[in-house]
């Protein structure tokens, strides 16, 4: 993205997730310069997709689902030409006590969730790609919001070097808790506004995924749907992570929060999820092709000191006044936080991004 002294400033957001890379879209539709500013080297905020194999498909350690009833992620979906499919569910679930597995033939936990073709980060990738080049710049930690005559001024570091970044107005479409905690306001924020940032939790940054590759899903076959809730552990949530086409098997489970393991030797965590698997599905799950994992806790992008406990209640809906400009319409927000319906999950994050951008278009 390149400017001159004529140019007016740029619309200036900060986060290159999904909510705050709608905003970019919708905005540069609308025949607005923006420019995104993104503190770590990729887009996507919390979805990430990694390769399963060195050759093979891409899997979610981050953000991974939608609904039918999501329809601002699906008509986005479609809008980019990112297909979806119903994650696999037939067969029995598991249910683990102490040393028994019990069989039940009732409907999968899992059944009717959504997934997408390379992964949730899929969307953020195919959105920054369709903005002007230049417009999304990574490696850039935003430390200032400055209230200006007539705009705002952020001050971020980028390759090591402090720089001010000039625009017309600014969207933060960050967690709130993690803006509170990352940016010094100019002038600071009403005390309410910053009462309902640190009050309002971070979606998901207490999680923790454990992703298991196999040639391919084997308990398919032995009638198991691969959908798993266990009181023993480690993993508490096991699920059929695996490709549309069913190539490679994958599982993936969420971590106990908090769990001892959590913090041991990489490969004590690893051997420990693989007995666990082999507890419940028998002894082809003893020796998977690969091993991935995220502790999203050691995020600094994602997470704040005391993430570690997940929430003691997920809210319907971000506080009101995470949904109201400040500056003269110049500071906006936007994130799955502060979504009105579908709170912290992708289609709040969409939601949040299209309001951000129908303030300022």
């Amino acid at each position: 993205m390149t400017t001159d002294a004529t140019s007016p400033p740029p619309i200036l957001i900060v986060g290159a997730g999904l909510s705050g890379l709608v905003a970019a879209h919708r905005l540069t539709a609308a025949g607005r310069a923006v420019r995104v500013l993104e503190a770590r080297s990729r887009v996507g905020g919390r979805t990430w997709a990694v390769p399963a194999l060195p050759a093979g498909p891409l899997i979610d350690l981050g953000a991974t689902w939608g609904w039918q009833h999501h329809q601002r992620l699906l008509a986005l979906a479609r809008e980019l030409g990112v297909a979806w499919f119903e994650q696999y569910s037939a067969g029995s679930i598991a249910y683990e006590a102490g040393a028994t597995v019990h069989r039940l033939a009732q409907p999968s936990g899992s059944a009717g969730y959504l997934r997408f073709a390379g992964g949730a980060a899929a969307l953020a990738q195919a959105l920054a790609a369709a903005l002007p080049p230049g417009c999304v710049q990574l490696d850039t930690q935003v430390t200032r919001i400055e209230s200006a005559p007539t705009g705002v001024v952020l001050t971020a570091t980028h390759q090591g070097q402090q720089q001010q970044y000039p625009g017309a107005a600014v969207v933060v479409a960050l967690p709130p808790r993690l803006a509170a905690h990352s940016f010094i306001f100019a002038p600071a924020l009403p005390s309410a506004v910053t009462a309902a940032q640190q009050a309002t939790p971070i979606w998901m940054s207490h999680a923790m995924k454990s992703v298991l590759v196999y040639d391919r899903p084997f308990w398919r076959a032995a009638g198991w749907a691969g959908f798993v809730v266990s009181q023993s552990g480690p993993l508490v949530e096991i699920h059929d992570a695996s490709p549309a086409d069913g190539q490679p098997g994958v599982l993936f489970g969420f971590f106990a929060a908090p769990h001892p393991l959590r913090a041991a030797d990489a490969a004590i965590r690893q051997a420990a999820v693989v007995t666990q698997l082999t507890r419940l599905f028998g002894p082809e799950a003893a020796t998977p092709k690969a091993y991935h994992e995220l502790d999203w806790t050691q995020d600094p992008f994602t997470s704040v000191p005391g993430d570690e406990q997940p929430p003691q209640s997920v809210p319907l809906q971000g506080p009101a006044v995470l949904r109201e400009p400040l500056w003269d319409g110049r500071l906006l927000w936007a994130g799955a936080e502060t979504a009105q319906g579908e709170w912290g999950r992708l289609d709040g994050a969409i939601e949040a991004g299209e309001r951000a951008a129908a303030r300022l278009g």
